[in-house]
């Protein structure tokens, strides 16, 4: 398994994230979990892009190397055709089996400090901010997440507390939702009723909470 740092390099056009994404923007994946360094956030739309690569990017192919086209592969652009934020996956190291899983991996003393969090508002250019937390583990989850870990969602934004993380896979099951339920729901909505979601582990079986941040 490899650590994966993923930073923002290029903005060819305008992000429309409020704040802007810039160039040097960065977090990291360590066995499978997501960790931002303080005070940084993740697009939501350019998350969704790049999450079809990480798991094979975390591995070591057993393919010749020039047969895998995922070695070559170490660009990825959010899908807005007017904001192009392109991202660098690299691989940071092995990780030793002795490393134990909630290592930190975002002391960086070399990179910029990273720009003032923003307030948490409740509701942000007409959508409301929501908070996921893990509210049960009725198994055994191989992340290590437990009752009361969580991130945030405000606008398009993703924020995972200072010294946090949360599982990559947990949190792409939630993702399909959380725009929506970020807007107002009509009466008969199936959706109005899905405030709990269960992560794909059947193993690990951790209920997560979807409910909107009130000021």
């Amino acid at each position: 398994m490899y650590e994966l740092k993923v930073t923002a390099t290029k903005v060819m056009g305008t992000c429309t994230a409020t704040p802007a994404v810039a160039p040097q923007d960065h977090f990291f994946i360590r066995n499978g979990d997501i960790r931002i360094p303080n005070g940084g956030f993740i697009c939501i739309w350019a998350l969704q892009a790049m999450l079809p690569l990480i798991p094979s990017k975390e591995r070591e192919s057993g393919e010749p190397r020039d047969q895998d086209w995922m070695r070559r592969v170490h660009h990825v652009q959010c899908p807005d055709p007017d904001g192009r934020v392109i991202y660098k996956i690299e691989r940071m190291g092995k990780i030793e089996k002795t490393d134990e899983v909630t290592k930190p991996c975002d002391v960086d003393l070399n990179r910029a400090p990273p720009r003032t969090p923003e307030p948490m508002s409740s509701i942000d250019g007409g959508v409301r901010s929501l908070r996921v937390i893990v509210q049960e583990v009725r198994g055994k989850c191989t992340s290590g997440m437990k009752p009361g870990d969580y991130f945030c969602l405000q606008s398009g934004r993703i924020y995972i507390p200072a010294g946090g993380h949360f599982c990559l896979y947990a949190l792409s099951t939630t993702l399909p939702l959380l725009p929506a339920m970020q807007r107002p729901l009509a009466e008969g909505d199936w959706m109005k009723a899905a405030q709990q979601v269960i992560c794909p582990d059947p193993a690990g079986n951790v209920i997560m909470g979807i409910a909107p941040i009130s000021d």
